[in-house]
């Protein structure tokens, strides 16, 4: 998890996002999601690598990328974008010489894995449905009380 300086830090760079010459390249549907995207993507992508945002390496851009943004809820029309959106925000930073390496491409080239990842299933996971209870077995004391084994009681 970033601390919490970090998270501010992320938080002031994603903002910043938005009056850089690269947002104005989005379409005007995108520039809601877009700076909600970029925080959510690199602050995914410095806790799995657990790194500061300037140190971010492709580990930390491929989970965040495929494994974190499919799961969120944003719009069906920009999330295809999200990719090309995350590749902007990352040339931006690089621009701002905040972000080293080759970052914006890698992510360009991991498009196609997250649009699949959204196929499948729209990217949402739900978690398998459990039995909270304990199962009961025959031979368990019965849970009525009566100190008999659920075979002898209630279970006939």
């Amino acid at each position: 998890m970033p601390s919490p300086y970090d998270i501010e830090q992320i938080e002031n760079w994603a903002s910043e996002f938005a009056e850089t010459p690269a947002f104005s390249q989005l379409a005007p549907g995108d520039r809601e999601a877009g700076t909600q995207v970029a925080a959510e993507f690199l602050r995914h992508a410095c806790a799995s690598e657990k790194v500061g945002p300037g140190e971010v390496g492709e580990a930390g851009a491929r989970a965040a990328l495929l494994e974190h943004l499919p799961t969120l809820g944003f719009p069906d029309d920009v999330r295809p974008r999200i990719p090309e959106i995350v590749a902007l925000f990352l040339e931006a930073l690089q621009a701002q010489g905040r972000l080293g390496g080759s970052l914006p491409s890698f992510v360009r080239v991991l498009a196609p894995a997250f649009r699949e990842r959204c196929a499948a299933g729209g990217g949402l996971r739900v978690p398998p449905a459990r039995n909270a209870a304990p199962s009961l077995g025959r031979n368990d004391p019965c849970p009525c009380g009566s100190g008999k084994k659920y075979k002898k009681c209630c279970g006939k």
